[in-house]
């Protein structure tokens, strides 16, 4: 008989008593996803995707280049919540193609369509990368279920694009090349890409980000392109002069800032990290190592200083490869542990550090440090 590695995986301790727990929170987090959904609906509040559906508003008053206004965005934020401070528009022109249509219902539809259809398409992204539960029970989903954020979207490509490189080169690059949408996600694909020699995803890749560039600059034209790369300058100082809570960033640099490590030698540690991740990626993908989709997710986690919570999903890659291969199980169940905490932060009683980076670092170094007697497992059905 044939037995999939999904099926060899979850039916093997630890990983029994593992993905019950994580099954647990999985469903305790869609019961938040209604939870929120429900409140927006009544009474709609300042989460993130606010700025989506106020950027999107603007677009359809016929103002694109508003939405990187920053008072003009804002003043449409304000039509449906006061938010008490300064929630931008920070996406590439294109991505307003994406929000705009959401922006037509009123908010509190539109933010239930937006999670629905997100969580939807990241539930389908990743059947193949990670069990279901982990791929909701993780704290990068509940804060996306939440704030409505686009960690759902963003994520999804990355692992989708990923998970066609075998059997579709080329298409796999055209999916990959959407990342042009939140380009600080998209930083080793390069690396990762070159390293491996997979020139038809290359191919992809740059044909689909000139097609998306180019339809971004004929649908909302140059002065969009224009505010974009002046609202750029504004995130620059947000991080220079420490003006975010470095507990909702999940970068090592931001933990350094966390720990009152002075700018300078913070972003120095960051850089050191982020160097080895992409050495530990160049050598995965050079060698055509098994793992080195889960590398490069859980590498690019540690490459941008400005790296929310909820882009976090990556996480699910790794945990989801080292689940069904039964590999370093306690380091897994300290990496769900160190994702988890942060959810504190958004009821209040946890303000203390931000662990997500460990625990990619902690995936890291599990991935590299497989346990031989165990690398028989393979994606692909096992004869039995």
């Amino acid at each position: 008989m044939a037995v999939t590695e999904t099926q060899a995986g979850s039916t093997a301790p630890p990983g029994r008593w593992l993905w019950a727990a994580v099954t647990g929170f999985a469903i305790l987090f869609v019961i938040l996803a209604v939870w929120s959904a429900i409140a927006n609906l009544i009474s709609p509040s300042g989460v993130d995707f606010l700025s989506f559906w106020a950027a999107g508003r603007l677009v359809l008053s016929g103002h694109p280049e508003l939405a990187y206004n920053i008072a003009s965005h804002g003043a449409v934020e304000d039509t449906i919540a006061h938010i008490g401070g300064l929630m931008p528009f920070p996406y590439p022109p294109p991505f307003l193609a994406i929000v705009t249509p959401f922006a037509a219902p009123p908010f509190g539809i539109a933010f239930i369509l937006w999670v629905a259809i997100t969580a939807t398409f990241f539930a389908l992204a990743t059947r193949r990368a990670a069990p279901l539960s982990f791929a909701f029970g993780n704290t990068p989903a509940a804060i996306d279920f939440m704030i409505g954020q686009n960690g759902f979207l963003i994520c999804g490509i990355f692992i989708l694009g990923l998970s066609l490189i075998s059997n579709m080169p080329f298409v796999a690059g055209a999916v990959l090349g959407l990342m042009i949408l939140k380009p600080q996600l998209a930083l080793l694909l390069p690396v990762a890409m070159l390293a491996g020699r997979e020139w038809r995803v290359i191919a992809g890749a740059i044909a689909s980000v000139s097609a998306v560039l180019v339809l971004g600059l004929i649908l909302f034209g140059f002065k969009s392109y224009q505010g974009f790369w002046d609202i750029l300058p504004f995130y620059v100082d947000l991080l220079r002069h420490h003006k975010l809570p470095w507990n909702e960033l999940a970068s090592p640099f931001a933990l350094a800032r966390f720990a009152g490590i002075p700018q300078t030698p913070a972003l120095i540690i960051h850089t050191v990290i982020a160097l080895v991740a992409t050495a530990l990626t160049a050598r995965a993908w050079w060698l055509k190592l098994d793992e080195r989709v889960p590398i490069l997710a859980t590498a690019t986690m540690l490459i941008p200083p400005y790296f929310f919570t909820y882009d976090a999903l990556l996480i699910v890659v790794p945990m989801g490869w080292l689940y069904w291969h039964k590999q370093h199980p306690y380091v897994l169940a300290a990496s769900w542990v160190c994702c988890f905490i942060p959810i504190i932060t958004y009821f209040s009683p946890w303000l203390g550090p931000n662990f997500i980076s460990l625990a990619a670092i902690g995936c890291l170094w599990a991935l590299h440090n497989k346990t031989d007697s165990q690398t028989a497992l393979r994606a692909s059905t096992v004869a039995a």
